[in-house]
C-alpha cells in the first residue's frame, strides 16, 4: 500500500469518528434521562433553576475556552487535549423585578462562584437579560476585560466575559 493510500484511510477513519461530534451540536432535546421536554414557562421566559443550569453549562463552556487561551504558546496549536479548566461551584439568580409584559427583555443578576486552576475562590457576578423564546444573554458586571489568547499570538476578549443562550433563533 502506498504511503497516498494510507493517508486516504486514515481521513476516512477521522471523519467517520468526528461525525457524531458534528452532527451532534445544536442544543435542543439533549437531556439527560428524558426522551420528552418540559412545556415552556409561562410567558415564555426561562424559569430561575433552567436559566442557573443553562448560565452554568455556558460558564463551563468558557472555563474551557478559558484554557485553551492559557496554554503556553509552545503547546497552544495542539487543540483537543485534556486542559485544566478550573471548576464551576455554584450558580444562584435573582430578578431585578416582576415578570415584564409585552415581550419587553427581564433583568436578572446571577452570581458564579468556581474554583480557578490554582484552586482559589473566584465569584463572577452577571447582569443577565432573558428574552421571550427561552433565551438569555449575561455580561459579567465588571467586565473581566482582555486577555492574551496563545492560539492566535494576540490579546482577546475573556470568555467569561459574555455568554448566552447557544439555542438556534436567540
Amino acid at each position: 500500500m502506498d504511503g497516498l493510500t494510507v493517508l486516504r484511510r486514515l481521513a476516512v477513519a477521522a471523519l467517520i469518528l468526528a461525525a457524531p461530534l458534528l452532527v451532534g451540536c445544536g442544543g435542543a432535546g439533549h437531556a439527560s434521562g428524558s426522551t420528552t421536554a418540559a412545556p415552556p414557562p409561562s410567558g415564555g421566559y426561562l424559569a430561575a433553576a433552567d436559566l442557573e443550569r443553562q448560565l452554568g453549562n455556558a460558564f463551563r463552556t468558557g472555563l474551557y475556552r478559558l484554557a485553551v487561551m492559557s496554554q503556553k504558546t509552545e503547546d497552544a496549536m495542539d487543540l483537543g487535549q485534556r486542559l485544566p479548566t478550573g471548576v464551576l461551584h455554584a450558580v444562584s439568580c435573582d430578578a431585578h423585578g416582576p415578570r415584564p409584559s409585552g415581550g419587553d427583555p427581564w433583568t436578572w443578576a446571577c452570581q458564579v462562584s468556581w474554583r480557578n486552576v490554582e484552586g482559589r475562590s473566584e465569584r463572577t457576578t452577571y447582569t443577565v437579560n432573558l428574552r421571550r423564546g427561552l433565551c438569555f444573554a449575561a455580561g459579567a458586571t465588571p467586565s473581566r476585560g482582555v486577555r492574551y489568547d496563545a492560539t492566535i499570538r494576540t490579546y482577546s476578549a475573556d470568555p467569561l466575559d459574555a455568554l448566552g443562550t447557544v439555542r438556534r433563533g436567540c
